[in-house]
């Protein structure tokens, strides 16, 4: 039985300054003298595009304004919350200082909230940045992204050879200050295999850990593995509902967005490796998976969504 997670890896070991980031040069020399212009990090996911965002008003010692613009797709988002922080003057404020608005996964909202961005961006472009960051830039209008720098955060392959290189140094350092030892071959295996997400890596690395895996072989890089494997596993083993309740809501009520994006993603590949019997469920799974994600914005309190979605899975793989 795995452990409960008190604190994701990916929160505990997120870079909290811009030297303590991986990414290529051409990245990092956007950012050496502070940030001039609105920025689009756009890009494949876990390669550090939020981070970065946090990473800089961090530098640099900007306020700012956090909007998860995946949940937060609402035009009164911008109506209130960003156009209030904007035009806010702070006494803590130099009169220079610039006020940064962070628009994480602004590829999930509405064609009014781009339209009202737009509006807001001129209006308070004296005194305000954005930065926003993307999966699917195919999927901002040309009128918006016009407003950005896009900053690429997909590697060529001369970057992909430094960067694996520096994944390997972090990863092995994590072990080392979470009390696990992992074998050189185990290591340069775990890394190119997830390799260039970097939050699926820290996910999986932390899935040892909560399983008590503290000495990591390449047997154990081959196997499956994932810091929701736990969930994976109460779908297949779990036949009372009230404990299905208990055990979600206890330990993933906070952690709902990454239990979605783990029952679309990760518990595919747990199927396919130790429960092949139900492979033959997998479209039904994901066509499940997709029409819960979608509704996540529009349900009141988003754990339901997630325990929909649990029941549903088992009632799938409970079919003959």
């Amino acid at each position: 039985m795995m452990q409960a997670v008190q604190q994701l890896f990916t929160e505990k070991y997120r870079p909290k300054n811009l030297s303590d980031l991986i990414l290529p040069n051409r990245v990092m020399n956007k950012f050496k003298d502070g940030l001039v212009t609105n920025m689009l990090f756009a890009g494949s996911p876990g390669t550090g595009k939020t981070s970065t965002a946090k990473a800089v008003v961090n530098e640099f010692n900007m306020p700012y304004l956090y909007i998860n613009a995946s949940t937060d797709t609402s035009v009164d988002v911008i109506r209130t919350r960003i156009t209030d922080f904007c035009s806010t003057v702070s006494i803590m404020d130099g009169p220079s200082s610039m006020k940064v608005v962070i628009l994480d996964e602004v590829d999930g909202v509405s064609d009014q909230f781009f339209k009202a961005l737009r509006a807001t961006m001129e209006t308070f472009a004296s005194n305000s940045r954005f930065i926003a960051t993307c999966n699917y830039i195919n999927k901002l209008p040309d009128p918006i992204l016009s407003r950005f720098e896009v900053i690429d955060f997909d590697f060529d392959k001369a970057e992909e050879a430094e960067l694996t290189k520096k994944y390997i140094r972090r990863v092995f350092e994590i072990c080392n200050n979470e009390g696990m030892e992992i074998e050189k071959p185990a290591l340069l295996e775990f890394v190119r295999r997830n390799f260039p997400d970097l939050r699926t890596t820290l996910n999986k690395l932390q899935g040892f850990k909560s399983q008590g895996t503290n000495q990591i072989k390449v047997e154990d890089v081959k196997r499956f593995n994932s810091v929701y494997k736990d969930v994976f596993e109460l779908i297949f083993n779990e036949t009372n509902p009230i404990n299905n309740y208990k055990t979600l809501v206890s330990n993933y009520s906070n952690r709902v967005d990454d239990v979605l994006q783990s029952l679309g993603e990760d518990f595919i590949e747990y199927i396919q490796q130790e429960k092949p019997q139900s492979v033959k469920h997998i479209p039904e799974i994901v066509v499940e998976v997709a029409r819960h994600q979608a509704q996540r914005v529009h349900v009141i309190d988003p754990v339901i969504t997630m325990l929909s979605l649990v029941y549903k899975a088992q009632e799938i793989i409970r079919k003959n």
